[in-house]
């Protein structure tokens, strides 16, 4: 059965960092800069279902961490004042240790990851699944 994810984003570019996206716009370097950087940011991605988070990294060679929600512990949401304005933050998950096994920066509406992930291992931890 094929898995719905009720969030899949990939970390903001512009919203994320305003600034350097309009320094590195306007000069010529600057170009090359974004391509690099849009190439990056395609290469990340955080996905959460009724039963995991699963975050990617990589275009050619894949980096993937799953979690179950069962065991997560913590949602930790940090956001600067810029991030705040523009609706992006940081997200890290963690289970049982004391660092993060999902760390991403510059994700759109991270206060939604962290409300799928504790309505859902709420429901998990009650029904037992």
């Amino acid at each position: 059965m094929p898995e719905t994810w009720l969030y899949d984003e990939n970390p903001a570019m512009f919203r994320s960092s305003p600034l350097l996206f309009t320094l590195l716009l306007v000069s010529i370097v600057g170009i090359l800069g974004i391509g690099i950087w849009w190439i990056k940011v395609k290469g990340e991605r955080l996905a959460v279902s009724d039963r995991e988070v699963l975050q990617e990294r990589g275009l050619l060679a894949k980096q993937r961490t799953l979690l179950n929600l069962a065991s997560v512990r913590t949602v930790r949401i940090s956001q600067s004042v810029g991030q705040r304005i523009f609706g992006v933050g940081d997200v890290e998950i963690f289970s049982a240790g004391d660092y993060a096994e999902i760390a991403i920066r510059g994700m759109p509406n991270p206060n939604r990851v962290r409300e799928l992930v504790s309505a859902h291992s709420d429901a998990q931890a009650i029904t037992g699944r």
